[in-house]
């Protein structure tokens, strides 16, 4: 078993050595971004396309105030920034309230309304929001938990203009502390090593891929997929969006973003926890096919590591699967840019690739029942 595990970790080593290298970058104000990454910023595209900053927020009162004022930071002053609160249960809207009276921003307020049958939480609430949008030709939506960087809606909207980009969306740079790190971690590492992210743009016939801590459209590629009504039902309406723009042949992106956004998605591991329940098992279509996956790397990246090391404890040494732990670490390094973790995360990754297996087992445990709630 160790030549196919030795022959895939050479394989993923190279697929993110490609991705650090390669993967195009957008960035806050340069047109440069070194000698062997390649730039979308076309710097005569600003200022063309009028754009909506749309944010939906569920129970988010201790992140939405820095993500707006984060916001504050843009040069585009005819910026439409919309921020809908989906039926919190915190004080949530008494922020956003807050937040606008002091910032003095053009920032517009709405209420959600209860959802329909059939809807999930956050797919209505995107609905809601691309419907308060006005004239914006860009619609770029946001997670509540997203900080932007100065000049990222103009980097954003130059690219998708310059390059005739219909949905693209970024990896922002991912903060986490304490336990939730753990889980939060798997999220550039899996992406770094597993997919050609070095491609840039994809097609039909390519993977695609969104998050959606930053997805952006232009409005009338949004109106021909149908927008978030198209996905309704969806529970990684990200992914859902990218795979339908894809089939009817659309060109989108998925770039690197740790320039122009972070993101610091859960603040304690109960609610990391409960925040990937949701969608875990989903992120490669068939939650059986996300077990199976989590499954093969537990084996290479837990077991195999840890028998390792247990066996040269002992007095034996098994090189093959000693190996595991060089592959670990250059993963881990190819993805520190993406990642603002204490240390400790990039030593215990074998902890949290089998906790990745544990986490899609659970997931498709209560998506089975319905028991997954936003927020």
């Amino acid at each position: 078993m160790h030549g196919p595990v030795l022959f895939y970790d050479g394989l993923i080593c190279l697929i993110a050595l490609l991705n650090r290298l390669l993967w195009p970058r957008l960035n806050r104000d340069r047109e440069n971004v070194g000698p062997k990454a390649e730039t979308f910023t076309s710097g005569r595209w600003k200022n063309l396309a009028p754009v909506a900053l749309l944010i939906p927020a569920r129970n988010e009162a201790h992140q939405i105030r820095r993500c707006l004022e984060a916001i504050g930071t843009s040069t585009d002053s005819s910026l439409e920034i919309i921020a809908l609160d989906d039926e919190s249960t915190d004080d949530t809207w008494s922020v956003l309230k807050e937040t606008k009276a002091e910032a003095n921003q053009n920032l517009t307020l709405l209420r959600g309304t209860p959802r329909p049958q059939g809807w999930r939480g956050k797919n209505w609430a995107c609905a809601q929001l691309a419907d308060h949008a006005g004239d914006a030709e860009i619609l770029i939506f946001i997670d509540a938990d997203t900080r932007l960087e100065a000049g990222a809606v103009e980097n954003i909207r130059s690219t998708m203009l310059a390059r005739d980009i219909q949905l693209l969306s970024v990896l922002p740079r991912q903060e986490a502390h304490g336990l939730a790190a753990l889980l939060v971690y798997l999220l550039p590492w899996s992406l770094m090593a597993h997919v050609p992210l070095f491609l840039g743009r994809w097609r039909r016939k390519a993977l695609p891929i969104a998050i959606g801590q930053v997805l952006a459209f232009q409005r009338s590629a949004y109106q021909t997929l149908g927008g978030h009504a198209a996905v309704r039902s969806a529970i990684a309406e990200d992914l859902a969006l990218a795979r339908k723009a894809a089939r009817m042949g659309m060109i989108g992106a998925f770039l690197d973003g740790a320039d122009i956004a972070s993101c610091t998605m859960y603040t304690s591991w109960v609610r990391a926890w409960r925040g990937f329940q949701k969608n875990w098992c989903y992120t490669v279509g068939h939650p059986l096919l996300s077990c199976l996956i989590w499954a093969w790397l537990t084996y290479a990246f837990t077991w195999l590591p840890m028998y390792g090391l247990a066996e040269a404890c002992l007095g034996h040494l098994d090189l093959a699967a000693l190996s595991q732990w060089p592959a670990l670490l250059w993963i881990g390094v190819c993805s520190k840019r993406y990642l603002q973790m204490p240390i400790w995360v990039f030593v215990t990754a074998p902890i949290s690739v089998a906790l990745g297996f544990v986490l899609a087992c659970d997931s498709w445990i209560h998506n089975a029942r319905n028991t997954t709630i936003w927020s």
